[in-house]
């Protein structure tokens, strides 16, 4: 069976409900969007699109329509394109950005696209505080702790191989909310 009548399939043995589709898996081209958790960044849509004669895409709306992204922001997304291999971010037309990665018609298969879904969450998790401004209004994450992920069989069976080829990286620890030079003065805890 061709890689892009596999697609479905594949998504479906990888756990992976389809929330929305454009195409039948035997045109020439067709997407599937999917919501992913990763173990930080949780409700991650990623767009799986196949296109004959390119291979597959695959683009997560990093953030919300229509935010100003800060321009330290930006340059910590472009920074990434140089730190993290076979992902990269960009801009669409109405300035929101995307993580993306694309795997060639020859080496699509059910485990690389599994690696590749996976790829997308564990940059999205690594990166979630640092680009927060781009994610979330006003920078506030939501609160997440009591969520479980959606897809942790996913996550658990190809997490170690993604991040394998991926730089070594600690979450950050929380910022100390220091006191202004007003509250110093006045005592203020």
């Amino acid at each position: 069976m061709s890689p892009e009548a596999s697609i479905d399939a594949w998504l479906e043995s990888l756990g992976l409900e389809v929330v929305a589709s454009a195409g039948a898996s035997g045109d020439p081209a067709f997407s599937r969007d999917i919501i992913v958790d990763g173990d930080r960044r949780f409700d991650l849509r990623i767009t799986i699109a196949w296109v004959s004669g390119v291979g597959c895409l695959l683009w997560a709306y990093y953030g919300l329509e229509a935010m100003e992204i800060p321009k330290r922001i930006y340059a910590r997304m472009l920074r990434a394109n140089f730190d993290y291999a076979f992902v990269k971010f960009a801009m669409t037309d109405d300035d929101r950005p995307m993580l993306m990665t694309e795997l060639p018609a020859a080496a699509l298969n059910r485990d690389e696209l599994g690696r590749s879904v996976a790829r997308l969450a564990v940059v999205a998790d690594r990166l979630l505080e640092e680009t927060a401004p781009a994610i979330a209004d006003r920078g506030i994450l939501p609160d997440w702790s009591d969520r479980q992920a959606r897809n942790r069989r996913l996550m658990d069976a190809h997490r170690a191989d993604v991040v394998s080829a991926m730089p070594e990286w600690e979450p950050p620890r929380p910022r100390v909310r220091r006191r202004g030079l007003i509250g110093r003065l006045m005592g203020r805890a």
